[in-house]
């Protein structure tokens, strides 16, 4: 049982698969074999939850960046609203 055995059942059965897995070996497995088994999966645990708060970091940067490009976005319309609005009051005050 490698990285990669402990990894394939994460991967199918997250978390209740490996401890499942882990259950099973401890029944008919000797204490060194169960031993080594929870550090690789444990290890396999950890670097899916480093990976998926990677991935949460990269989703929240993103949405910043899309916030302050809405916000600028906003605030070109709003000042190209504004000089509409000031070149119809003007047109009309030119006309009276």
């Amino acid at each position: 049982m490698d990285y990669e055995f402990w990894n394939d059942i994460h991967t199918r059965g997250g978390i209740p698969a490996v401890k499942n897995a882990l259950e099973e070996l401890a029944e008919r497995g000797s204490p060194e074999d169960v031993d080594a088994a929870m550090d690789l999966a444990c290890r396999v645990i950890e670097d899916d939850t480093a990976r998926l708060q990677a991935r949460a970091d990269q989703a929240e940067a993103r949405l910043r960046m899309l916030t302050d490009e809405a916000r600028e976005v906003e605030r070109q319309v709003d000042a190209h609203a504004g000089a509409e609005k000031a070149d119809e009051t003007s047109g009309r005050a030119e006309r009276q």
